[in-house]
C-alpha cells in the first residue's frame, strides 16, 4: 500500500470564542468538537463562527453531554437541551440536525450521572 502525500485531517488549537476563524485561514469541510461547547460561553458566537468557516453542505459534528439540572457549576455548562442547541444551530446556518444520547456513565460529569450525544448538521448551501 503506498504512503498518501494528502493531508486529509489537521487538528487546530484556537480561541474560536474570542479569535475570528478567518484569521488563521482555516478551510475545512468537517468540523469535530468533543466538550468544546461545555466550555464556551457565548456558543452562539462560535456557532456562527464555525459556520462562516465551512462551505456550503459542510459538516459539523458535536459530541457534548446532555442537558443535567443536577451540575451546578461556574466553569461550564451544565449540558444541552435538544431543542434550544438545534434553534441555535438553526439561527447560525445550519440544517439536517440530527441528535442521538448514545452514552449514559456514572459519576462522568463533575461527579453526577450523564449521558452524551453526538449531532450532526450541516451547513446551509
Amino acid at each position: 500500500m503506498e504512503a498518501s502525500s494528502h493531508l486529509h485531517a489537521k487538528t487546530v488549537c484556537l480561541d474560536a470564542e474570542n479569535q475570528p476563524i478567518q484569521t488563521v485561514k482555516l478551510e475545512a469541510n468537517t468540523i469535530f468538537m468533543v466538550q468544546v461547547l461545555l466550555h464556551v460561553k457565548e456558543i452562539t458566537l462560535l456557532l456562527n463562527n464555525l459556520s462562516e468557516t465551512l462551505p456550503p453542505k459542510g459538516q459539523l459534528i458535536i459530541v457534548d453531554f446532555d442537558y443535567n439540572e443536577q451540575v451546578i457549576s461556574d466553569k461550564v455548562h451544565n449540558g444541552f437541551k435538544e431543542d434550544k442547541l438545534t434553534q441555535t444551530l438553526h439561527e447560525s446556518g445550519f440544517e439536517n440536525i440530527n441528535r442521538e444520547t448514545f452514552y449514559h456513565g456514572k459519576n462522568m460529569f463533575m461527579n453526577k450521572d450523564a449521558s452524551l450525544f453526538i449531532l450532526t448538521a450541516t451547513k446551509i448551501g
